[in-house]
């Protein structure tokens, strides 16, 4: 039985399977994680939401 994880990042509750989650995500949103959340470490995990919108910050900034 799936238990919750609360994001360090967004305090957003989630299902913990996801925890593993970050383990796929592209390093330059991991870094911009890390600049803006020096204290955050990998292990901890992300939500998804919170990689979406570092992902869009980037696509953003790649915009302009």
């Amino acid at each position: 039985m799936p238990g919750k994880y609360v994001c360090p990042i967004c305090g957003r509750e989630v299902d913990d399977a996801i925890i593993p989650f970050h383990k796929r995500v592209e390093q330059q949103i991991l870094e911009r994680i890390r600049k803006t959340h020096p204290r955050w470490i990998e292990p901890d995990g992300t939500s998804p939401k919170c990689v979406d919108y570092y992902k869009a910050l980037i696509e953003n900034k790649r915009l302009r």
